[in-house]
């Protein structure tokens, strides 16, 4: 299961959005360390009753190939963690955003990225 969602390209090129899921305890945070990865937190989404965020950052473009291997060993970090359901929560959020996401494209023609910038999303 997938658990980040690419919001695709800044206008400028340089940077990459993505959301992905995340405990309160920020467990990519050194995985990002251990990787090399400039990311930068733009903002931090957790529905009611729900014990896990989505996160959305950009990354620097030169960083997208270790921030997806660094997403990809955070789901062994979270069951280390005792987050056993982890992958299969990541799915689901996932996937509501991808439905939230498509309804605003239907809808307004365009989605807006936490910054308030449109999002250049090419399929969703």
């Amino acid at each position: 299961m997938e658990n980040y969602f690419d919001m695709g390209p800044s206008l400028s090129g340089k940077w990459k959005h993505f959301v992905y899921l995340d405990v309160e305890e920020l467990q990519l945070a050194s995985l990002l360390n251990r990787h090399q990865v400039h990311a930068k937190c733009e903002q931090v989404m957790q529905k009611e009753n729900e014990e896990y965020l989505l996160i959305a950052v950009k990354v620097l473009k030169k960083d997208e190939d270790k921030f997806l291997k660094a997403l990809e060993d955070l789901k062994g970090k979270m069951l280390l963690c005792g987050h056993r359901d982890y992958e299969e929560r990541a799915g689901t959020l996932i996937q509501e955003l991808r439905e939230s996401l498509r309804e605003d494209l239907a809808r307004e023609g365009k989605v807006y990225l936490p910054t308030g910038k449109r999002a250049r999303i090419q399929t969703v």
